[in-house]
């Protein structure tokens, strides 16, 4: 199929409204698939053979499968096209929900997951440089913030989709559900997709690249394990030993930036990036351990649990569809400092009530939460992408999205380590998820300071 003309930038058209649903379709299977799986977790250990401990590991390689080559994927991209690598993205994700869908061993699952991280990341730093390139800076904020928003239905509806077919079909079903939705975005977004700006100058330094990935990879997986096996652990000290290792000699080597500078150096992308990763602090410990707790010491059942966090993933995606007006009328860093604020409020009052408190307290917590986190994590993309070139904004994405990986990666290790020390408190609710949940609204908080004095705590 001939690669169409760009779509002009300074006034997107239907054309340009039509593709951006299109772009959201993979993030919204993607999501699905994120939120959805861990519901199935003892479904699949007893079918395959694992111990529940082990089958954790099907959430845990796929997250750090997507975040270890990010930056590699992202500068990648800006080289050979973003529209490429993001019909590979959509096309890999379908062939890996095939072979998770078809896996007859644990290691052949584990296989399909891994590869379906490597796409997800193709499609997270495509997707948003192609609805950078297509809508200008007064209709961003809206576009990132309807891309958003239909990411957080697909959040919403996954525990509810995963636990419906879970228990009607197998979760087998539950991958090849993907197949038709990816089938139907693959033929959309082939057609609707115009050619999006490159850059091939200077050299591709794929071997620090390579090396980089490597060390995210060790790292990352060593954050992973420590909330099973604590940060005392020989594997996980050597892991993020390793990693760092890996990551300096990537990065101190003579010769082409890893990630471009005008990149780095965009004020507005470091603080965009500083909002994102502090808000995914709380919002890790809210989607991971907020619904084991709710099972394990509130007693609740899985579809309960699902019907409950309706009340925090509804109210993300109103936030995010609403980040983009509210920006318009307020500014960015008013938008994303009240998104922050509203979150921390939320997870301060979650503290508060603790997991064994009153429900109606509990879903008052949620919904403040959920809303808030939903207005900062639109207003945050947006706005560490406004002043990126075009051309740069596979990088700038990728960058973003592991900088938010990062923060819920150690959220929710620092977080587990809480629980394991402090434990359980009796008829008072869990205290480490108190402790853990307060810390998380003081490290979001300090996204609404961080609009005020931007210099004293933006990510450099």
């Amino acid at each position: 199929m001939p690669v169409e003309p760009p779509i002009a930038r300074s006034s997107p058209t239907a054309r340009a409204w039509f593709l951006l649903v299109a772009l959201s379709l993979p993030i919204l299977v993607l999501s699905v698939d994120a939120n959805g799986v861990v519901v199935l977790l003892p479904t699949i250990a007893g079918d395959l053979h694992v111990s529940a401990a082990a089958s954790t590991a099907v959430v845990t390689v796929s997250s750090v499968a997507f975040a270890a080559p990010l930056i590699l994927i992202g500068r990648w991209a800006s080289r050979v096209g973003p529209r490429l690598v993001l019909l590979l993205g959509v096309g890999g994700f379908g062939v890996a929900s095939a072979i998770c869908a078809a896996a007859g061993s644990f290691p052949m699952l584990m296989s399909g997951r891994v590869l379906q991280g490597l796409a997800s990341a193709c499609c997270f730093a495509t997707s948003l440089a192609a609805v950078d390139a297509v809508f200008d800076a007064d209709h961003l904020p809206v576009a990132i913030g309807i891309w958003g928003a239909i990411g957080g239905v697909g959040s919403a509806a996954g525990p509810l989709i995963a636990s419906v077919i879970g228990e009607t079909w197998s979760w087998r079903v539950f991958f090849g559900v993907n197949l038709a939705l990816l089938g139907l975005a693959l033929v959309l977004l082939m057609v609707l997709t115009p050619s999006l700006p490159t850059d091939r100058t200077g050299s591709f330094p794929v071997g620090r690249l390579v090396l980089l990935s490597a060390g995210i990879w060790a790292a990352f997986s060593a954050l992973q394990r420590s909330g099973n096996v604590g940060w005392g652990s020989s594997g996980v000290i050597a892991g993020l030993v390793i990693g760092a290792l890996l990551c300096a000699v990537a990065t101190v080597q003579h010769g082409s930036q890893l990630v471009h500078r005008v990149i780095t150096r965009d004020a507005a992308f470091r603080l965009g990036t500083t909002e994102a990763t502090l808000s995914n602090w709380g919002s890790g410990v809210i989607m991971v351990l907020v619904p084991l707790a709710l099972q394990t010491d509130r007693g609740m059942d899985v579809a309960a649990t699902g019907r409950l966090f309706l009340v925090f993933s509804v109210p993300f995606a109103l936030g995010g569809a609403l980040s983009g007006p509210g920006m318009r009328s307020l500014g960015p860093r008013v938008t994303m400092g009240g998104g922050s604020a509203l979150l921390a409020v939320g997870l301060g009052a979650f503290a508060t009530v603790g997991i064994l408190g009153s429900l109606p307290g509990i879903i008052a917590a949620l919904v403040v939460a959920g809303f808030g986190n939903g207005v900062v994590y639109s207003a945050s993309t947006s706005h560490a992408l406004a002043g990126v070139d075009p051309v740069h904004a596979s990088e700038a994405s990728a960058v973003l999205s592991m900088m938010r990986v990062l923060g819920l990666a150690l959220a929710v290790s620092l977080s587990n380590g809480l629980l394991r020390a402090i434990g359980p408190g009796g008829t008072s609710g869990n205290d480490g998820l108190r402790v853990a949940l307060g810390i998380a609204a003081i490290v979001c908080a300090l996204g609404t300071v961080a609009v005020i004095r931007p210099r004293r705590l933006i990510v450099q």
